[in-house]
């Protein structure tokens, strides 16, 4: 039976946060240092993404980073941040902590497009900015409390970075900066091998660490920019926030990794704002 594209979509969306929901499962059970794992995981995306855009996305790489020119530099410095700052953060906090902060990022591109690039913010969005940054005071607070407080921070950077990705987009449409993940990753790689001992780590856990790289990284989103081809964005967005829900699922029954009580409340806090965020945009767009 052949599925309707929107039915297409909707199965794509759901499988872009699943893929991406396990990274703290494998992180959580290699025996490698954080810059190692960077290494690792930037690698197989090096490796394997191309194919994706190439064969499935359809996408001339040479020319989309050659039509991006410095923009391009931009948006892979910010890519290699959010690929390096993504390790360093679950190495150093709790799982739930890392993917509640990390998806911060649509609050984040309201204020910066504000302040940036003069965009109207809507009452409904200043509403959940303010809900939002009282749910991310009780994750902050509770990892002050653990003494987790970089880790945490570290995961605000990823929402930064991706955020000034958005805005680059938005300000440029028509360029394609999906191959900068590959330039990117290589900078990511690149540091990964500077700041760690990558050739000291087991093979096993290289295995585990280049199918988390292929799964999360480039199957994760060549599902999501399939799911945006066939799905209005603001439902794909509602569907990628199953990962900052999935993830501390996973992580606890694998390895018995509990979210303080702190992020647990902060973070249903947290993610109602987002919701409602994206939903009141939505229709924000759809009023004449």
């Amino acid at each position: 039976m052949k599925l309707t594209p929107r039915a297409e979509g909707y199965l794509f969306a759901l499988a872009a946060p699943l893929c991406w929901s396990f990274g703290g499962v494998i992180i959580r059970t290699v025996e490698a240092g954080p810059w190692d794992i960077v290494f690792w995981r930037a690698a197989a995306h090096v490796l394997f993404f191309p194919f994706v855009l190439l064969f499935f996305l359809r996408v001339p790489i040479m020319g989309s980073l050659r039509d991006g020119g410095r923009v391009t530099i931009v948006s892979a410095l910010m890519i290699a941040g959010t690929f390096s700052l993504h390790v360093l953060a679950m190495t150093s906090t709790s799982v739930a902590n890392v993917l509640l902060l990390q998806s911060t990022s649509p609050i984040l591109v309201a204020l910066l497009g504000w302040l940036v690039l003069g965009e109207r913010v809507a009452l409904a969005s200043w509403i959940a900015i303010a809900v939002a940054f009282s749910g991310l005071a009780l994750v902050m607070g509770g990892a002050i409390g653990e003494g987790a407080w970089i880790g945490n921070a570290m995961a605000l950077g990823v929402a930064l970075c991706s955020t000034i990705n958005v805005l680059l987009v938005r300000r440029l449409p028509r360029l394609d900066l999906r191959p900068a993940t590959i330039v990117g990753a290589t900078l990511a790689l690149a540091m990964g091998y500077a700041f760690g001992n990558v050739w000291a780590v087991d093979w096993g856990s290289i295995a585990a660490l280049l199918f988390l790289g292929v799964l999360q990284l480039s199957v994760g989103l060549a599902f999501f920019f399939s799911a945006l081809k066939r799905l209005p964005p603001v439902e794909v967005t509602l569907i990628a926030m199953l990962e900052p829900v999935l993830g501390p699922v996973w992580t606890w029954l694998a390895v018995g990794e509990v979210p303080a009580s702190s992020t647990i409340y902060g973070g249903a806090i947290l993610l109602a704002a987002l919701v409602f965020n994206t939903v009141a945009g939505a229709r924000a767009k759809t009023v004449p």
